[in-house]
């Protein structure tokens, strides 16, 4: 048994060792030494336990590593506003979901047409400047970008969407050896929000993954994000005397949310910090930053449900044989990996 494994399982339901012990009938002191790596649990214990996490006993023997927030393959915003239970929590879903795609991607192969560099800021120059360079690396059109996750899934990335539970934390992508990029957005987002959060990770992958993490991160990330958005060169003269309403016309436009090209408007100075607060506020008092008008269609990701339907429609899985192999009960299983199609890449069964 991994020790490191219990605890995951543990903290992915969001439940602390006294919760556990009263739910699986195992003395709390026993699940603190196991967690320790201080004794094992017995065989009727392990049972119990993986019952009262949704999780099989096998789970809990593992070897996968876990990664944690602080290291520097994670990127996440507002963490700081956020109890240590909540973070614990999120942080072990996101470990378990990429334990998860690591098993389901034994056997296929994915032929992507694109792949995603890392690019030094400090030699290219600018976060704007590698977000041009990645457009024209991928030999992406002028003008606005179509599917964003589209675009996200023919590099190989995985991109998912989870309630996190809170609205403090947008995404989190990480990327670790022997797995593909992960993008997991937090499923309260709008259509409009989503796309802009995907594309401020996509930042991060590209211009931190693998260093550690530095105080203009964040604003390196939302620079990138909307110079590839929102190109500088092609979209200036149209913010132009932007105001709420031009906004609101510019939107299915670009897909962006009405408030990212009022700051677009201000970053590229079209308009004064001052004017960019007053519409801010505007837009605060309608009630339109939490849900805006004009919504525009929802993107949706397909990779990891295409590749359950592979395993399950190709490699001859049942669903029952399926949960076992990712370590959890069958009843979660369609809950958590619904069917659907892929678009820009190609999946093909492995020899």
């Amino acid at each position: 048994m991994n020790p490191r494994m219990l605890t995951l399982a543990r903290e992915a339901r969001g439940i602390v060792q006294e919760e556990l012990a009263r739910r699986s009938g195992v003395a709390q002191s026993t699940l603190s030494k196991v967690e320790n790596g201080v004794r094992e649990l017995r065989e009727d214990e392990i049972i119990r336990v993986a019952q009262v996490l949704r999780v099989t006993p096998e789970l809990l023997s593992w070897p996968d590593d876990v990664y944690g927030f602080g290291s520097a393959s994670f990127f996440h915003r507002k963490q700081q506003s956020l109890s240590q239970r909540t973070l614990r929590s999120i942080q072990a879903r996101v470990n378990l979901l990429r334990m998860r795609l690591q098993r389901l991607a034994n056997g296929i192969d994915i032929e992507t047409p694109i792949s995603i560099p890392h690019l030094d800021i400090q030699e290219v120059g600018s976060a704007a400047e590698v977000a041009r360079r990645i457009r024209a690396a991928w030999r992406l059109p002028m003008g606005p970008l179509g599917n964003l996750v589209d675009i996200v899934e023919a590099t190989g990335g995985v991109v998912v969407r989870r309630d996190f539970g809170t609205h403090r934390i947008n995404a989190i992508s990480v990327w670790h050896p022997g797995s593909a990029p992960l993008f997991v957005l937090n499923s309260t987002l709008t259509p409009e929000r989503q796309r802009f959060v995907l594309a401020h990770e996509l930042g991060h992958m590209v211009m931190h993954e693998g260093e550690p993490p530095r105080e203009t991160a964040e604003r390196e990330a939302d620079s990138f994000a909307e110079e590839l958005l929102m190109p500088a060169a092609e979209i200036i003269t149209q913010l132009e005397g932007i105001d709420v309403r031009k906004a609101m016309t510019l939107k299915p436009y670009w897909r962006v949310p009405m408030q990212s090209l009022i700051l677009r408007a201000e970053h590229l100075g079209v308009i004064t910090s001052s004017r960019s607060r007053s519409l801010h506020a505007y837009m605060n008092k309608m009630g339109y930053l939490p849900n805006e008008p004009a919504p525009i269609p929802r993107e949706d990701p397909q990779i990891l449900r295409e590749t359950i339907n592979i395993h399950l429609n190709e490699h001859g899985y049942t669903e029952s044989e399926l949960a076992k192999m990712l370590g959890m009960f069958k009843e979660d299983l369609l809950d958590e990996l619904p069917s659907a199609n892929v678009h820009g890449l190609r999946l093909i069964r492995g020899a």
